[in-house]
């Protein structure tokens, strides 16, 4: 048996066992309050607005649960890569289609199923037998008309400015998605085009396909 010789040592022995319990709660007090000290200091460094803890509580949940806008875009971009081999192009249609689409209160993957009907292949130097032009195929005297910042309907940004702005007005003026998307394939009295009274079904077909493939993609790391 050790011999213990040291006189704080006996008194830290014989020392009453509430005393030891109260030093013990007040080291971990102590740390604690570092901890909290250095959190908030912490957050204090990365922005502001966080330097009281409880000022959490007040923020929307999108500030702290860090969903970002991009989000959508890369989804859709992602789903887009089946169609097209040129990951540049696809993540181009995704941003654009995504910006314009919020611009005009319409949904991004409408607008997806839109392009898919009218070109599969997505070239965004497609142009039909009428002189459609592009992703959406526009007609050209739409072309400049819109305030899209460039009047080339070969041009990607340009070409799906053009054409939610046209189907956004048709829709404004029609009241009825059916009808606008109807009018937006020149299928007005069902004559234009050999079945084009199918284009709506087509284009929800389309965008409920798009919806789905986008759920089964992981998000962003």
């Amino acid at each position: 048996m050790k011999t213990i010789k040291d006189r704080r040592q006996v008194e830290q022995l014989y020392r009453p066992r509430w005393k030891r319990y109260l030093a013990a709660a007040g080291h971990a007090v102590t740390l604690m309050a570092m901890l909290a000290a250095g959190t908030v200091w912490t957050l204090n460094q990365q922005h502001p607005a966080f330097t009281s803890p409880a000022k959490l509580l007040k923020l929307p949940g999108a500030v702290i649960e860090a969903r970002t806008p991009t989000e959508e875009i890369f989804r859709i971009g992602q789903v887009l890569r089946r169609y097209t081999h040129d990951g540049g192009t696809a993540d181009r249609i995704a941003d654009a289609v995504v910006t314009e689409g919020n611009k005009r209160n319409i949904s991004p993957t409408l607008l997806v199923g839109v392009m898919l009907v009218e070109d599969a292949k997505l070239d965004p130097r497609a142009r039909s037998f009428v002189g459609a032009r592009g992703l959406m195929q526009v007609m050209p005297f739409h072309g400049g008309k819109w305030g899209c910042g460039s009047s080339d309907l070969y041009n990607i940004e340009s070409n799906i400015c053009h054409g939610v702005s046209v189907l956004a007005q048709t829709i404004k003026e029609t009241g009825s998605l059916h009808l606008a998307l109807q009018a937006y394939n020149g299928c007005v009295r069902g004559r234009n085009t050999p079945g084009c009274h199918n284009y709506t079904s087509k284009v929800i077909k389309a965008r409920n396909l798009t919806e789905s493939q986008m759920l089964a993609v992981s998000p962003t790391p």
